[in-house]
């Protein structure tokens, strides 16, 4: 078999060099590196014996060479699922696994780098098997197995997985109706009956003692007489919630519902005539603002408010007043309330005007196009504006709170413009006078005012 020849200092090198595995692939694939100058650069004829056993101890060495460079390794695949078998068990023992059901555990297999690398995590197959399950918490066994003849299991984590049983049981639970909504302006709950009072719940028995009633819900804003139905029950616990897991004997119960009519209504009253000059009524204060009346449908029914005797004013009144006044009530109406006399305030306030002095360079300039300049401060003008109002809407007022601009939105070209000066910040006031309102302002283009040459005298 032929050989390269090496240069002594040059092996002692790769010797210090090279690690062990190395070298030794080195020295073992020497032949087959050889191979291609003995079979193609000599003629094939001479020595065959020789290079047919070359050819024979190369494919040796490369099979040695594999398995060297081909080494066990190790692989973890996440998320592998747990089939849980034989539940029917829990079924026949009437038990229910409360927790979730869907297990996903780690595995690590072993074998050649080359089987490892190509296994599909489908090959592993996980199970749990229920027949040992009992009432409370369970650690159930995880078993395995792989579809592979060069990879094994090496540990499966965790091994074991957790699950809460429960006992099924059944018991009665009470009935209860909400009302969701109010009833109509004109109606109102007599009495309601419910059949049956209770209903057998069934399911694991730590849900359906969590079980504190069961309930539904009834609409009352549309009914205008005496109401039966069915009504669906859903299970809630102590706190309110809704419970999942359990099944009814029965989902609904049937309610009777007997209707009143009363209706609540807002108290009106009329102020007629006018305070002093100057002054103002601004509202009326009326306690109790409302009153349930009580009667027959066709009499109650008609009623939107309920008034009071009028309040006339003699033109003397300065400041707010109260006064007492009784209801006006229809035949056959009555109150539901205790019959107390009905307290009237009219607010009254004095009318003011307060006036503020602006500078024009305070006036704001707005929507000014780029390229245009203007200077409102040439005028040197002095703006007033006066407010008028009611005096809890004047004394709040403050220069602070009044912004004033100019609107240049309608400027397209330089030139001389009339504008009107707008006025912002405040509402509530009867009226505001702008003086002046009007101002002239000069829009020039800045552009030719920066290179416009300065003139010397």
């Amino acid at each position: 078999m032929a050989s390269n020849p090496k240069n002594p200092s040059d092996k002692k090198h790769n010797k210090k060099e090279m690690p062990k595995i190395k070298r030794m692939i080195n020295y073992l694939t020497n032949p087959i590196v050889n191979l291609y100058d003995v079979l193609f650069k000599k003629k094939l004829s001479r020595n065959t014996g020789s290079k047919l056993l070359s050819l024979t101890l190369a494919v040796l060495f490369w099979f040695f060479v594999m398995d060297q460079v081909d080494p066990e390794i190790t692989r973890v695949f996440d998320s592998i699922p747990v089939q849980l078998t034989n539940t029917q068990e829990l079924d026949q023992n009437n038990l229910k696994i409360m927790n979730q059901t869907d297990f996903f555990v780690s595995v690590e297999v072993t074998g050649r780098r080359n089987n490892v690398l190509s296994l599909n995590s489908k090959s592993i197959y996980l199970w749990a098997d229920m027949r040992t399950a009992r009432s409370g918490v369970n650690n159930v066994f995880i078993n395995s197995t792989i579809n592979s003849d060069s990879v094994s299991i090496k540990e499966v984590l965790p091994k074991e997985i957790v699950l809460t049983v429960d006992r099924m049981i059944s018991l009665p639970k009470p009935v209860k109706i909400m009302v969701t909504d109010s009833f109509q302006e004109s109606f109102y709950q007599e009495t309601l009956s419910v059949n049956p009072l209770e209903i057998k719940v069934s399911g694991p028995e730590s849900l359906v003692n969590s079980v504190s009633y069961l309930g539904g819900s009834i609409s009352v804003n549309a009914l205008t007489s005496n109401h039966s139905r069915e009504v669906s029950l859903v299970p809630y616990s102590f706190d309110g919630e809704i419970v999942s897991g359990v099944s009814l004997d029965m989902s609904y119960a049937t309610i009777n519902l007997i209707v009143g009519k009363e209706k609540e209504v807002p108290i009106k009253a009329l102020v007629e005539g006018e305070p002093m000059e100057g002054y103002r009524v601004v509202g009326v204060n009326i306690s109790p603002s409302t009153i349930v009346l009580a009667g027959p449908l066709s009499q109650v029914d008609l009623l939107s408010n309920i008034s009071v005797d009028n309040i006339i004013l003699d033109g003397t009144e300065d400041t707010s007043l109260i006064i007492e006044r009784d209801l006006i009530l229809p035949d056959q109406v009555s109150t539901l309330q205790a019959n107390v006399p009905i307290q009237i305030e009219v607010l009254i306030e004095e009318i003011l005007t307060k006036e503020f002095s602006f500078d024009i360079n305070e006036v704001a300039i707005v929507n000014l196009e780029e390229g245009f300049i203007t200077d409102l401060s040439e005028q040197e003008q002095l703006i007033t504006i006066k407010v008028t109002g009611i005096e809890s809407v004047i004394a709040m007022i403050s220069k602070n709170d009044i912004r004033l601009d100019v609107n240049f939105s309608n400027v397209t070209a330089p030139g001389i413009y009339r504008l009107k000066i707008n006025s912002l910040g405040i509402e509530g006031f009867d009226e505001l006078i702008i003086d002046p309102l009007y101002i002239e302002a000069t829009v020039s283009d800045a552009t030719e005012t920066e290179t416009t040459p300065t003139e010397t005298p």
